[in-house]
């Protein structure tokens, strides 16, 4: 996960009158159920304004796994506080994320007691508070929560290490997050032979191929790419390239 930088503005569709008085009205229900009405709920939310705002400030990748699509239109809007647990949000700007359908479906209604780390909370710092591995060859991607009494990093790692490598004692699982593994080991491979290129032209010394396989790199290991924090978790990244590459 990567941090995001959303505007607090909400897109058009969900800016307009009728859904800013559903989330009004749908608060006051929640709070005091029997003295105010349930309202009623504005049809879609998948709007195209949304999914272009999806592109735009997520860079059209899963929140949770990192995979790239084409375009947000490929994905699931995902809740991010699920709607069974607080209705009142189902239309909120804020509380809603691209998911890829697979990681949306196997998420579903989860979300534990203490939370889940936010990716555009200012508090949450999902890059820093989930320690991203992968061993060689771009196998079993882990995480793992930095403080193990952060409760809300403790449920995101294993949340995380569910739709990346399956439930536990669960082949079928495994099986079905096989595909997912895969493009990680694909981007991998990339990242490795770009990491070579790079260091190879460092030896020579020629500033040309300097300044293009830097390039190279520093665009697969951006945020904009896919996996961005597994790849810039790789021992040979992390010792090597300049530290403001990761920043």
């Amino acid at each position: 996960m990567i941090r995001i930088s959303r505007p607090t503005a909400a897109p058009a569709a969900l800016a307009k009158a009728n859904v800013q008085k559903f989330i009004t009205e749908s608060a006051a229900y929640k709070a005091d159920p029997v003295n105010n009405p349930a309202p009623k709920r504005p049809s879609g939310y998948r709007s195209s304004d949304l999914l272009t705002a999806f592109d735009t400030y997520f860079y059209a990748k899963c929140y949770l796994t990192e995979e790239v699509f084409g375009s947000a239109w490929e994905m699931d809007v995902d809740h991010f506080e699920p709607v069974s647990h607080n209705p009142a949000r189902v239309l909120d700007w804020t509380n809603l994320y691209p998911a890829s359908h697979k990681a949306n479906v196997m998420r579903g209604d989860q979300y534990p007691p203490g939370g889940l780390l936010d990716p555009c909370s200012a508090t949450d710092n999902v890059e820093f508070d989930i320690i991203y591995t992968l061993v060689e060859q771009g196998e079993k991607p882990g995480f793992h929560p930095r403080d193990p009494a952060n409760v809300k990093a403790v449920n995101t790692a294993q949340l995380l290490d569910e739709l990346h490598n399956g439930k536990p004692h669960s082949a079928a699982s495994n099986k079905s997050t096989r595909h997912l593994r895969y493009l990680i080991e694909k981007k991998y491979k990339m990242v490795l032979e770009a990491w070579g290129h790079y260091r190879s032209a460092l030896v020579g010394q020629d500033p040309q191929e300097m300044a293009e396989t830097a390039e190279v790199l520093k665009r697969l290991l951006s945020r904009q790419t896919s996996f961005t924090m597994l790849m810039r978790s790789l021992k040979f990244i992390r010792n090597t390239v300049p530290a403001d590459w990761l920043a």
